[in-house]
């Protein structure tokens, strides 16, 4: 089981597989693929938002100790800094490799895992996620943020320890 720093460590080992599955090709540098907001993307080619949070109540510890299980919602998005006459392909291809990565990588073991998740015999589970055009346009609103198209996926069971040893600072 994971520390409070795990939802931070399950975006960052989603980076690492696509780190490591799409350098250098068809993103030239593994900097260029990272967690950011649709609004703020710097000069990432694919950037990885995590937009919502929800709790697993369905997950049970095997172990009987309390834990938070929690499902994280993430909206991944392709960016190109081509002309316009190439942008829409180039972001496309980004994305189908993405997709690829992700499917091809639906349990992201300890070779991926970072932080506290990867001190853990847990498993993170990836897997695409249907948005609606209304969910959608909710988090894409950004002022002066043109609209990419993006996909949703989901990761769980994000599980954190609640009885003060995982890790962290006890709650008071």
């Amino acid at each position: 089981m994971a520390s409070y720093t795990a939802i931070a460590d399950a975006g960052e080992s989603i980076v690492e597989v696509l780190r490591d599955n799409m350098t250098p090709e068809p993103i030239a540098s593994p900097d260029m693929i990272g967690l950011c907001s649709p609004a703020e993307t710097g000069d990432l080619s694919l950037g990885i938002y995590l937009f919502s949070i929800r709790e697993n109540r369905e997950y049970r510890s095997p172990y009987g100790t309390p834990v938070l299980s929690l499902t994280l919602y993430y909206l991944i998005t392709a960016y190109s800094n081509a002309d316009v006459k190439q942008r829409a392909y180039d972001e496309s291809y980004i994305m189908g490799r993405a997709m690829q990565v992700l499917r091809e990588n639906s349990i992201i073991g300890n070779e991926y895992l970072q932080g506290s998740l990867g001190q853990s015999d847990d498993e993170l589970r990836i897997e695409q996620y249907f948005i609606s055009p209304e969910e959608m346009h909710k988090v894409w609103i950004f002022p002066n943020v043109p609209y990419h198209t993006s996909i949703g996926y989901i990761a769980y069971p994000v599980i954190i320890n609640i009885d003060g040893s995982g890790g962290g600072p006890r709650a008071r």
